[in-house]
């Protein structure tokens, strides 16, 4: 069975986590992190057990970090260094059986000096890992009324649409690939940011 393919072009897989051009911005405690030998084999385990759940898996498929973190919560060390607020995304992608899938690890920094990992939905997704759980029955509730008694649902692919605001204060779109039933419908959500998160809706008709 063919892996589920993410529909927007990868241009690319860098081996590494922030560009040289940010690293002089970014306080040497988190690079020290991020590079920690044990914290990586964490992110790159969370990936591997997200792909191994996906319904269509790929037994051949070579993982590689992807572009640049992504901050959501920026990161703060305390006295001695350690990271203990932040909240950032790395990606993480499988390639193989011809196709690419994009894992999302969260990595979310607290007292202890030892980040909580997360791993997200899959895709290209913006939403932070609140926001996808406040999706998930949203979107299930797009799924047509033939869907309504399937018991196994889950999300296998998120999309950003291209048009997508680079301001994260304005409403912005993306379409799920929830699979019902082992049968796959693209959800088309719109998220619109408020104080405290965003409010989430169905845009459209789902289309099987």
């Amino acid at each position: 069975m063919p892996c589920f393919p993410i529909r927007s072009v990868l241009a690319c897989l860098a081996l590494l986590s922030v560009s040289a051009e940010a690293q002089d911005a970014v306080d040497p405690h988190f690079l020290a992190l991020l590079k920690d030998d044990a914290y990586q084999a964490a992110v790159m385990k969370i990936a591997t057990d997200q792909a191994a759940e996906l319904p269509e898996t790929c037994a051949g498929a070579q993982f590689h970090p992807v572009g640049e973190i992504e901050f959501y919560l920026p990161p703060q060390t305390d006295g001695g260094g350690r990271v203990v607020h932040g909240l950032w995304r790395e990606q993480i992608a499988s390639a193989g059986c011809g196709t690419i899938v994009l894992l999302n690890v969260f990595s979310l920094a607290d007292p202890s000096g030892q980040p909580k990992l997360l791993g997200g939905l899959p895709g290209t997704t913006r939403a932070d890992p609140v926001l996808q759980k406040e999706g998930l029955p949203i979107a299930v509730r797009g799924l047509p009324a033939k869907a309504g008694s399937c018991h196994d649902v889950r999300v296998v692919d998120t999309v950003l649409s291209p048009d997508a605001p680079k301001d994260r204060g304005a409403p912005w779109r993306e379409a799920w690939t929830v699979l019902a039933c082992n049968e796959a419908y693209q959800i088309p959500l719109r998220f619109t940011p408020t104080a405290d998160g965003a409010t989430i809706g169905v845009d459209a008709p789902p289309q099987p």
